[in-house]
Formats: structure tokens, C-alpha cells, sequence
């Protein structure tokens, strides 16, 4: 693991991490923690939540016109050289990851197999290279 990403467990207590790299405060209501995350540069807007519940945590982004939802997420990876959080669910042999930006971008990979992670790239075609390559760094772990 590279010194500009580590991993956190999904808790309020690493929240300031997250505020740390977008660049904005977390408001808070009952077990939702919520992010604001905007980009002047892109002119887009996202809304982050994360509901916070005994091993069912829920991560929601919210657009001008999709939403995406990783449930049971235990766990994030911040990497400061690519500005960017990746949320993730491990379910067995499957792996889901939600990557977020500091920019507002979004991209979900869900239920990729960890085969897939560990798999030659070279032998991979395009959609499923997109996935392991986003999602590598959490087999790396």
C-alpha cells in the first residue's frame, strides 16, 4: 500500500478523514452523516450519506440525475494522490466499490469477482479491466 492511501474502518470517529479531503464539514442527523461535495471546476454538485447502523452501513450518492448505493459497507480507502475515497462491501468470493472523488465524480463496481482482482490485466477485456483496475487496491490490503 502506497504511503498516500490507507484504510479506514466506517465510523464516525475517521469521518474527519473524509472532511479532510473534500474539503468540507459533515452535518449530521440521527445516524446520517452527510457531505456536500461540489466542483467549481466541473460545475456539479453531489450529496454524500452515510447511515451508519451495526454492520449494515449504507453509503448514498445523490446527483443531478442518478443515484448509486453501496450497502454494507464496513470499511474506506482514501487515496490522497487521486483525491478520492473508495467505499467497499467484501461479500465473499464478490466485491462492490463506490469511488468517489474529491471533484464530485462517481463510479460503482458491484459484485466483481476477487479473481478478477488478482487476474493477469493483460488477459482482461476492457469492461472488466475498469473494474479491476479501480477495485485492485483493496486486494492489496
Amino acid at each position: 500500500m502506497a504511503n498516500s492511501e490507507f484504510q479506514k474502518e466506517l465510523t464516525e470517529a475517521n469521518f474527519g478523514d473524509l472532511e479532510s479531503l473534500f474539503g468540507v464539514k459533515y452535518t449530521k442527523s440521527g445516524n446520517t452523516y452527510s457531505f456536500g461535495i461540489a466542483s467549481s471546476r466541473l460545475k456539479n454538485t453531489i450529496a454524500l450519506d452515510i447511515i451508519v447502523e451495526e454492520g449494515e452501513n449504507l453509503i448514498s450518492v445523490y446527483s443531478e440525475n442518478s443515484h448509486l448505493q453501496l450497502q454494507s459497507c464496513k470499511a474506506f480507502i482514501i487515496s490522497q494522490m487521486l483525491e478520492e475515497v473508495i467505499f467497499y462491501s467484501d461479500c465473499g468470493e464478490k466485491i462492490s466499490g463506490l469511488i468517489i472523488s474529491k471533484q464530485g465524480d462517481c463510479s460503482l463496481y458491484a459484485n466483481v469477482d476477487k479473481k478478477t482482482l488478482k487476474s493477469d490485466f493483460m488477459n482482461l477485456n476492457s469492461e472488466k479491466l475498469l473494474s479491476a483496475v479501480a477495485l485492485s487496491v483493496i486486494e492489496s490490503l
